[in-house]
């Protein structure tokens, strides 16, 4: 035998043994039968938070990039409502106004060394233009079929109203917590949380807090959503991709659309627009998606845990079946979505200048200053250019959580009482939350909704018939109730 030869078949033999030593710690490794989900009557433990969420949905609290579109009047009848909806949380804890669109709760914990707690969420909506399709006004807070309907019912006044709600119920079961919550709830997160969540990160930082751990809005309790799973997974975010909008702008001379030159304003913004869509960047396995690979590995077949726990061997089968879906793309790629366009305000005017906005989400270990080189790069050959539309509102993607944290031990213990049938994974979150502005002022950060949902729910958020299940509701704040007692 050569020694060519001799090398190759020792290489077979160590990557043989490698994967059969891999076999052997996925079989041991497979988590126990799933517990069935709570019944009926557990759930009557939390009865009453479907009126209190229908009441936040009635406040149209819709946030605007310019706040001179906004309501303020419905912001000032939220926090005006609480006390009347959680007289024990107002009475006992007592509401902290921050600047004009920050809510803060801190209820004072018995022992002062233990680290606090930051729960978050935020109570600001985005706008319902289709309100004329919806099967029950977005902001009627209707309670029909068994659930719950309008803005905010998914993103995100369900988790403030089960907080409180949590709380509320805690007090009057004369619960004192060891360690002290804050309950911190921003008003205009859905336009880069400014004047909300920055201004509450701002006055912790001042008053020297150092917490534990943030929980705030992420993943959801996955039903569905991997097919090789047996149960559903309570997807907890360790990390979060960044943000930022860029516009693509291409130049033209305007004019009379009867006598249009050989290339139009319009004509190099919708190459330019195309290029992008058709080269989508590089495939990568960051560390929070290899942890949930490792995590949803648990509750998956023997190949799959095989697959997802040899990546050193099968990171380019993962990255191509990621890459067929755009749930699963977004989790190993850098993604750029056109989502609006604009041109001539006539239709037989040229344009002087055509616009689009791309959403941009920022995969972990990549940047907003090279992805803009990359868009700019790309627009150039078509005579457009690329630059952020809302400079102030760029978010780099956030550092990574650990799962070894005492934060997300409390979470997945939280789901036994409230998700028993899940099991629980880390994971990469794609959209946005607030979390960027308590980065200084706690060791770690956790984004999850604690409800379960299917694909078909998801597209509820930001989407027409926005709607909860009021069981799933109720095991929001069973959750909830559960963290704080565990704290």
């Amino acid at each position: 035998m050569s020694t060519a030869a001799l090398a190759l078949l020792c290489a077979a033999l160590a990557v043989a043994g490698a994967l059969a030593l891999a076999a052997l710690r996925a079989a041991g490794d497979r988590a126990a039968p799933p517990l069935p989900p709570l019944a009926d009557s557990e759930l009557e433990a939390a009865a009453g938070i479907e009126e209190e969420l229908a009441a936040l949905v009635r406040h149209p609290t819709v946030s605007r990039y310019d706040p001179a579109l906004e309501d303020p009047s419905a912001f000032e009848a939220l926090a005006a409502e609480l006390p009347r909806l959680f007289p024990r949380v107002h009475a006992a804890i007592g509401l902290e106004r921050v600047g004009d669109r920050a809510l803060l709760y801190t209820w004072k914990g018995e022992e002062a060394a233990l680290k606090p707690v930051l729960l978050n969420a935020h109570f600001d909506v985005v706008p319902a233009e289709d309100a004329a399709e919806w099967r029950h006004q977005p902001f009627s807070g209707d309670l029909a079929e068994g659930c719950v309907w309008g803005r905010g019912t998914q993103d995100i006044k369900l988790t403030m109203a089960s907080i409180l709600h949590a709380a509320e119920r805690l007090l009057a079961a004369g619960f004192k917590p060891r360690r002290t919550l804050y309950f911190a709830f921003g008003g205009d997160e859905e336009v880069g949380g400014l004047r909300g969540a920055a201004a509450i990160g701002e006055l912790l930082a001042r008053r020297g807090v150092r917490a534990s751990f943030v929980l705030d809005e992420g993943g959801p309790v996955a039903d569905g959503l991997f097919a090789f799973a047996d149960r559903p997974v309570a997807l907890v975010g360790v990390a979060e991709k960044g943000y930022v909008d860029v516009a693509l702008e291409a130049a033209g001379s305007g004019g009379h659309a009867s006598m249009p030159p050989r290339r139009t304003a319009a004509g190099s913004l919708a190459r330019a627009v195309a290029a992008v869509e058709a080269r989508r960047g590089p495939a990568r396995i960051c560390r929070s998606v290899r942890a949930l690979l490792q995590g949803v590995s648990r509750y998956s077949g023997f190949a799959y845990r095989l697959l997802f726990r040899n990546l050193w061997l099968t990171a380019p089968l993962v990255k191509a079946a990621f890459s067929a879906s755009g749930s699963t793309n977004s989790l190993i790629r850098t993604t750029a979505a056109p989502t609006m366009l604009q041109g001539s305000p006539k239709e037989n005017v040229l344009a002087d200048k055509a616009r689009a906005i791309l959403n941009v989400r920022i995969l972990p270990g990549d940047s907003s200053a090279a992805v803009l080189g990359r868009l700019s790069r790309a627009a150039a050959r078509f005579g457009a250019t690329a630059l952020a539309a809302h400079p102030a509102a760029v978010v780099e993607p956030s550092p990574e959580s650990p799962a070894e944290h005492e934060g997300y031990r409390a979470i997945r213990s939280a789901l036994g009482a409230s998700f028993p049938e899940a099991g629980c994974a880390p994971f990469l979150l794609s959209g946005g939350t607030d979390t960027k502005h308590y980065l200084k002022v706690a060791e770690a950060v956790y984004r999850f909704t604690p409800l379960r949902q299917t694909s078909a729910d998801l597209a509820g958020i930001h989407g027409r018939d926005e709607r909860v299940e009021v069981g799933n509701l109720r095991r929001c704040a069973l959750f909830y109730a559960a963290l704080m007692r565990s704290l």
